[in-house]
């Protein structure tokens, strides 16, 4: 397992008895360090679509769409939604290897140049 964030404590807040306050520990979220904010309303809609289905407030166009809470089930939605609203295919393998919101934009920009023919399901 790996921690999502990491906060640096002068001391461990302690109750009366010496043990550590938990309730005094500063809260620490992913949404709070989102990554980036969207450029063009292509952005915005997926940032939107992974905030959705991630149940995130925030999403930021750099984050990593598996380590803010993505799967494998998930990606299938990501691609449905990118293949119905814009009419291009991205292979799902794509979302594996370049799992954030910009390098997807970027590949249905470039699809979309392309045109339906040159956008294709290679493996989706």
């Amino acid at each position: 397992m790996v921690p999502s964030a990491i906060v640096t404590l002068d001391a461990l807040p302690q109750t009366p008895n010496h043990k550590v306050d938990l309730n005094a520990l500063p809260a620490v979220t992913v949404e709070s360090r989102a990554d980036g904010s969207p450029r063009d309303d292509l952005e915005r809609d997926l940032v939107g679509l992974w905030g959705q289905l991630l149940n995130r407030d925030q999403v930021g166009v750099h984050n990593d769409f598996f380590r803010i809470g993505g799967n494998s089930l998930q990606v299938m939605r990501v691609i449905a939604h990118v293949r119905k609203t814009y009419g291009v295919g991205v292979p799902a393998s794509y979302l594996f290897e370049q799992p954030t919101v910009a390098a997807l934009a970027a590949r249905v920009r470039e699809a979309a140049a392309v045109g339906p023919a040159g956008a294709g399901r290679r493996d989706s």
